[in-house]
């Protein structure tokens, strides 16, 4: 027996939708769907219903407005044009942030999960191996890309993640972010996920100094879009 005040007494994660049952306070229950993605997630949503019914919302309002929530810009954003597999893009940035999103990701699919990952220049270079690390431990599909070089070259950057790995045949290296990441949704088959890891909802990219339109959320769209 849960011995939390509120709790999920259960969790169906779908491709689309998850359904969620959470009991609350005085036996309360409140079934619902959400379209929000990963634990953390789940969580954060468990603390607000707690919340607003404590504050006194009508549960049944709650329960009505939840499947139309969403997430913060840039974190487990969806991408979706009705494409048979899920896409994300995530700002994770660290050793742990991508072992924590692939982690929850990997608990979302009974496909593959396919990741893209860069490392940025100027930054600190002893966790460049572990994010690549990360990257392929996580990730049935792990491919290695630039995020912003700044005045590094990227391709030294992508060394020094990959340092000490043993590649896989199936993960990649392509220095050029969008052609990985049209690698990673040609690979992508229905049930899978796709996730660009790094950037989330920043709109450029920075290279040699210059800063270039780049937003991996349209990036993606589009390479969904020429996928036949």
């Amino acid at each position: 027996m849960n011995s939390a005040d509120w709790y999920f007494e259960r969790i169906e994660v779908g491709t689309n939708w998850t359904t969620i049952a959470i009991r609350g306070t005085g036996g309360i229950l409140i079934e619902t769907n959400t379209k929000l993605v990963g634990d953390f997630n789940l969580d954060n949503l468990l603390m607000a219903i707690a919340i607003c019914v404590t504050s006194g919302i009508d549960p049944i309002d709650i329960a009505t407005i939840t499947p139309s929530l969403i997430g913060a810009e840039g974190r487990l954003e969806k991408v979706d044009l009705g494409q048979s597999f899920t896409a994300l893009v995530d700002y994770a940035h660290s050793p742990d942030s991508v072992k924590s999103v692939l982690e929850t990701l990997r608990k979302s699919t009974t496909g593959k999960v396919i990741a893209v990952l860069g490392c940025g220049g100027d930054r600190d270079k002893g966790k460049r191996p572990l994010m690549g690390a990360a990257l392929l431990a996580g990730s049935d599909i792990a491919i290695f890309t630039s995020d912003n070089p700044r005045s590094e070259d990227p391709t030294q950057i992508i060394n020094e993640m990959v340092s000490g790995l043993t590649l896989p045949v199936t993960s990649a290296i392509e220095v050029d972010r969008k052609r990985a990441i049209e690698i990673a949704v040609a690979a992508a088959k229905p049930g899978d996920i796709v996730v660009l890891l790094g950037k989330g909802h920043e709109p450029g990219q920075e290279i040699a100094g210059v800063k270039h339109n780049f937003d991996d959320r349209l990036e993606l769209a589009a390479a969904i879009e020429a996928t036949p």
